[in-house]
């Protein structure tokens, strides 16, 4: 038997455990803050409540999602900031990740080691980075490359599509999956400030390919300057566009609703359609 081929290392996982431990030092971003709130609504549309939740993420979460619930909706909360803790059984009814997923190497395997933990009829809601997050700042790390290093170098990683999250959750064996959308645009005044909301979620440049050395001024005026010139609005604020895909599943359970056998619907789709025709003036 071929043994299974190791997930790509794309993340330098010791950067990325720094970044996330500076993080944790600075205030709250405003993404978390947004995803917090989404999560909020979503929660409060399922009509049922959560004995038993684990949060995939930091401990601050805890908090920042309890207060916003009445106190019957979620009881027990455990928070493991990685995967490597996580418990190997099935214990939990609702497992929550805000912003993490799309910094694993082996994002299909985690998703999996996630689903595993929830009991039978268990929620699991994600959200994570797509992928036309940071597209501008992308453009824009090419073209300053291209100029001043001479070619490309890697700054900012991968992130998967709509299509691409469906498929995660259909091998992780979850039931009625749906993936929605998250888009929307920021407008800053600097570049820094951009990258002042990347750090404040330890997510600046964590790629094992990237540069280790540090860019140089020359090279970080002409990123700002490239950026407002490709992507500035009329008062002179750099255009950033965000997406966060949200991920939604449930594990099998015999009360949940099955899709019907293929030929076992009561009216053919031609007979619908002529019965439609005949109703017609």
């Amino acid at each position: 038997m071929t043994a299974a081929k190791a997930p790509p290392n794309i993340f330098d996982e010791d950067a990325l455990a720094l970044r996330r431990l500076r993080a944790a030092k600075r205030e709250d971003s405003f993404l978390m803050e947004r995803c917090v709130a989404d999560l909020i609504d979503r929660l409060l549309d399922v009509n049922r409540d959560f004995e038993n939740v684990l949060i995939y993420g930091p401990s601050t979460l805890d908090t920042a999602i309890r207060s916003k619930l009445p106190d019957s909706k979620i009881n027990n909360i455990s928070t493991f900031e990685t995967l490597d803790t996580l418990p190997s059984r099935p214990d939990f009814d609702l497992i929550i990740s805000l912003l993490r997923l799309q910094s694993l190497n082996d994002l299909p395997g985690g998703i999996i080691r996630l689903s595993k933990c929830l009991k039978a009829d268990g929620l699991f809601i994600g959200a994570m980075f797509g992928g036309d997050t940071l597209t501008e700042l992308r453009q824009v790390f090419y073209a300053v490359d291209e100029m001043h290093l001479g070619g490309l170098s890697a700054h900012i990683y991968p992130m998967v599509s709509h299509t691409q999250a469906g498929a995660l959750l259909a091998r992780a064996g979850l039931n009625q999956p749906v993936i929605d959308t998250d888009r929307f645009t920021v407008s800053y005044g600097k570049l820094n400030t951009l990258i002042s909301d990347l750090r404040d979620l330890g997510e600046t440049n964590i790629l094992s390919e990237r540069v280790k050395t540090p860019l140089g001024r020359a090279y970080k005026t002409a990123l700002e300057a490239t950026y407002k010139d490709m992507f500035s609005t009329q008062n002179n604020k750099l255009t950033c566009s965000f997406e966060i895909l949200w991920l939604t599943g449930w594990t099998p359970h015999e009360s949940q609703q099955k899709p019907l056998k293929p030929g076992s619907a009561k009216m053919r789709l031609e007979d619908s359609l002529k019965d439609i025709r005949k109703r017609r003036p």
